[in-house]
């Protein structure tokens, strides 16, 4: 069958947004169809193009399906976890490109395409590492071994990081509350469910206390440069952690606190380490 009419768009909703598995299906069909990038609109989760247009699963199948690159599905499983609501049409104008002869393209790094998929990629990559690094659980009043958190990610990676918190946290029980998604570990399974408020996770608990006397105990000031720390763990992060509550202070006092171990007079080791029998003193 012939391809639709020109100036015939078709739209393919991706659900949920960043999911691989149905851009996928989506790319492949369209690529199936041999439709041109700029004949397919993406929703995804962007707002609906007011113009009429036809769904992608109606596009008749002209061609055997083109070989694509594992590497193109390793990039836009990143990729589709970004905000960018033009990420789903990004990935398949480099997919149709690829199809169409351009087998190098993802090597091709001063590539627009490649390059704005990199930088997308780059972007959740590290969202997900300030994820694992900055989510604090915190127990569940009246609950045995029983734990929630509250983290306010930047893009779409909840189902991306949540494997992770399930092999790290195996042996308890446990939800991350996110505005746009949730997910809870029972101990042997994840279940996602919808967005939640900050206030349905609990305030600090007792433990908290301990952490941020740990927390200060270990503060090296001598050590401090506000500069990076800021750039590992910026500011907007400091809400989550309960040592964030102590930041201010510390950093106010730090040159102090330098000044003193500086002038702190040195003293000798307390003990000596006692000879074993039979040990001889190096002549």
């Amino acid at each position: 069958m012939s391809a639709a009419p020109a100036g015939t768009a078709f739209r393919a909703a991706i659900e949920p947004a960043w999911d691989l598995d149905a851009w996928r299906d989506a790319a492949r069909i369209a690529l199936r169809a041999d439709l041109a990038p700029e004949d397919i609109d993406w929703t995804g989760d962007a707002q609906a193009s007011l113009l009429p247009a036809m769904p992608l699963t109606s596009a008749q199948p002209r061609t055997a399906p083109p070989p694509v690159p594992a590497r193109l599905f390793e990039l836009a499983d990143a990729v589709l976890c970004h905000r960018d609501p033009q990420r789903h049409a990004l990935l398949y104008r480099i997919a149709w490109r690829i199809a169409h002869g351009e087998k190098h393209l993802l090597a091709r790094v001063t590539d627009p395409d490649t390059r704005r998929a990199a930088e997308l990629a780059k972007a959740v990559s590290r969202d997900t590492h300030k994820m694992k690094a900055f989510v604090r659980f915190r127990e569940i009043p009246g609950e045995h071994d029983a734990f929630i958190a509250w983290f306010e990610p930047e893009h779409w990676i909840l189902d991306r990081v949540a494997p992770f918190f399930a092999r790290r946290f195996a042996g308890m029980r446990w939800a991350i509350l996110t505005p746009y998604r949730s997910v809870a570990w029972d101990g042997s399974a994840l279940a996602f469910a919808p967005g939640m408020h900050r206030s349905d996770a609990p305030a600090d608990d007792a433990r908290e206390d301990l952490w941020r006397t740990y927390y200060a105990h270990i503060f090296n000031p001598a050590r401090l440069n506000t500069r990076m720390m800021r750039q590992e763990m910026p500011q907007k992060y400091w809400k989550h952690l309960p040592e964030a509550h102590l930041l201010p202070e510390l950093i106010r006092t730090a040159g102090e606190r330098v000044r003193e171990m500086q002038e702190r007079e040195a003293q000798g080791p307390r003990r000596k380490i006692p000879k074993r029998h039979g040990d001889a003193d190096i002549a």
